[in-house]
């Protein structure tokens, strides 16, 4: 049903109309919307996902039956001292969404993470008016940790952005066991 791949270079111009557009930026980013130039984040993204960085891992969601590119995952922060990532996960194309993709994409990321990386713990965040990603996250098992208090101003108003953490263990007990049961 869903595929994460590595980031194809081939798809830059769909990652570039969904980095310009205000809708996902909204609930992704802690920035105002600003239209970014093609050459710009073509830089940006070369330089995220080279060999060169070892803390972000670009990769895209696939929707199998019909081999279309509708979104993209971050795992990024990942630090492998002390054994953990950050994971964001975007679907973007608006035909797709709120069909259980995101988090089927979102729950490869996390198993990729702990399984293929060896991470101990994996971050992700939710602002606090994202009430969808902030029931997902709890639902694979995930736990506030923390509150970032009025952290970005968003239409106007400022929102506390949330951070919720899953450890190995916890992984064990909830993920594994959805993606077998």
């Amino acid at each position: 049903m869903i595929e994460i791949r590595p980031v194809n270079w081939e798809n830059i111009e769909t990652h570039y109309q969904w980095n310009n557009d205000p809708e996902l930026n909204y609930f992704d980013s802690d920035f105002p919307h600003t239209r970014e130039s093609f050459d710009s984040f073509a830089r940006r993204l070369r330089e995220m996902s080279s060999e060169d960085n070892s803390h972000i891992i670009l990769m895209e969601v696939f929707h199998k039956r019909d081999d279309k590119l509708i979104g993209i995952v971050d795992i990024h922060d990942i630090d492998p001292i002390n054994k953990r990532c950050n994971i964001e996960c975007t679907i973007a194309e608006p035909d797709y969404r709120d069909k259980g993709y995101g988090t089927i994409a979102f729950r490869q990321a996390v198993t990729h993470s702990m399984e293929e990386l060896g991470m101990n713990k994996v971050i992700s965040t939710a602002f606090d008016f994202n009430e969808k990603w902030i029931r997902i996250l709890g639902n694979l098992g995930f736990s506030q940790e923390g509150r970032l208090r009025e952290h970005a101003l968003k239409n106007g108003r400022y929102s506390d952005k949330l951070v919720f953490g899953l450890l190995k263990s916890e992984y064990i007990e909830s993920i594994k066991f959805q993606q077998t049961a």
